[in-house]
């Protein structure tokens, strides 16, 4: 049955929503049925839905249901780890392509944009590197949470 009010300009909703209220108060009350049939009808619904279920569920029932939501879930992120795997070699591949191609080219473009002597020492390279690829890991992982 309805559990928010119709439309107010909806006349045909709101005859509906009238025949289901007056079903649910003649079967709250217990009064006798009358002529109208679809008032007949949303009583049927409402006395069905006081009645308790017949069978009762599992007493395990709530963690099947989990259990089953989790499988559900964790199978799309599985497809969805897996593409993000694949999509990180091709863009390595793709790297190590353009690497061997270009060769050291690639390396002059980005001599204006850092310091020199950034460029210069291999060490320097390797802690900008350390710093910076465990931070945008991080911010990835939290950006993928949220």
């Amino acid at each position: 049955m309805n559990q928010q009010p119709p439309a107010p300009r909806d006349e045909d909703v709101e005859h509906e929503w009238m025949l289901q209220e007056q079903a649910l108060q003649a079967e709250r009350l217990n009064l006798d049925a009358r002529g109208d049939d679809a008032l007949h009808r949303y009583r049927l619904v409402a006395r069905a839905l006081r009645r308790p279920l017949d069978e009762n569920l599992p007493t395990d029932f709530a963690c099947r249901t989990a259990l089953q939501a989790h499988r559900h879930a964790t199978s799309g992120m599985r497809l969805e780890l897996w593409l993000s795997w694949a999509m990180l070699g091709v863009w390595i591949a793709l790297l190590l392509v353009l690497m061997a191609v270009y060769g050291g080219a690639w390396l002059s473009l980005l001599r204006p944009a850092l310091p020199l002597r950034a460029m210069t020492n291999p060490w320097l390279i390797a802690l900008t590197v350390a710093v910076a690829l465990p931070v945008a890991l991080e911010q990835a992982l939290r950006r993928k949470e949220a």
